[in-house]
């Protein structure tokens, strides 16, 4: 009886906590009203940011939504959604020099972004080390993938760049 007894608390723990995180589809997770995204999909990206003028050869991101709309049953009063991105686009040679000469070619003044911000738990250990032996000597335009008006940040390594936005 004793066996059984814990065996039906097991399965029941079990399910609650498959209950608590459902896959939405196959690179995304929801949780009560936190929704995260880790994909490789150029096509979910095109969504989120404008990759139509410097389209990247692959991309690995991450998307995290907080909605707190009060449409979940955890709250009740509405306020303001929060969304986070992460992303790092692979460039081939021809389009990472395009980009990097019109961006470039823009006076704009230096944020002066700290590389620990676009050191993501996404980066492949390769990535991660180039970030951290990079220059910080530059600065960063979010325009190009972002829009005007769009809080993003940019750092730029050998055919790739890290960018990050959210909410504040």
């Amino acid at each position: 009886m004793k066996a059984i007894f814990q065996l039906l608390i097991c399965t029941i723990l079990f399910f609650s906590c498959v209950q608590q995180a459902k896959k939405t589809d196959s690179d995304t997770i929801k949780e009560g009203n936190k929704t995260t995204t880790l994909s490789t999909d150029t096509g979910k990206l095109s969504k989120l940011i404008d990759i139509t003028t410097f389209k990247p050869a692959s991309v690995k991101f991450k998307y995290t939504v907080i909605d707190n709309s009060g449409q979940n049953e955890r709250l009740t009063v509405p306020g303001p959604s929060d969304a986070y991105l992460q992303a790092v686009l692979y460039f081939d040679t021809a389009t990472y020099k395009q980009l990097q000469a019109k961006y470039f070619s823009i006076d704009y003044l230096s944020p002066n972004f700290d590389k620990q911000e676009f050191n993501f738990e996404l980066l492949d250990q390769d990535v991660r080390k180039e970030l951290l032996h990079s220059d910080t000597n530059y600065h960063g335009h979010p325009d190009y993938f972002f829009g005007s008006g769009t809080k993003g940040k940019l750092w730029f390594l050998k055919n790739k760049v890290l960018l990050t936005n959210g909410t504040d």
